[in-house]
């Protein structure tokens, strides 16, 4: 504390920073004085047809470039074909591989049966 009063004591405490006389009277006139002058702003003219149209015409060419690198990359989706089937097939299948996928799901009788009344099955259907 000793060093802090002695300092105070030798600086003080006053501002010793002034502001000039009638300084801000004239200031607001002075800086208006010394900025350049502004040039007054073109008149905006109706834009033209083209400059309407093009940001949309830019954006179509956009999306019609990406959708065709997309096509060029992914490609054409392949169609799945089956091949025909009868019904009696169809049937001699399900009849053939019905343990094995009863097996395979891990599903007891009384489990499978609660299922299949709980979906309203209908084998005659």
């Amino acid at each position: 504390m000793g060093k802090e009063d002695n300092i105070l004591r030798k600086a003080g405490t006053s501002n010793p920073f002034r502001v000039p006389d009638h300084y801000f009277e004239n200031f607001t006139q002075e800086l208006m004085n010394k900025l350049p002058e502004k040039e007054p702003m073109p008149l905006m003219s109706e834009p033209t047809l083209w400059e309407r149209v093009k940001p949309w015409l830019y954006m179509t060419a956009m999306f019609c470039g990406i959708m065709l690198s997309v096509k060029v990359f992914v490609g054409v989706p392949q169609k799945d074909e089956f091949p025909a089937i009868s019904q009696t097939e169809v049937e001699r299948l399900l009849d053939e591989d019905w343990e094995i996928m009863i097996n395979c799901i891990m599903m007891d009788d009384y489990t499978l049966y609660q299922y299949l009344t709980d979906a309203n099955f209908n084998p005659n259907d």
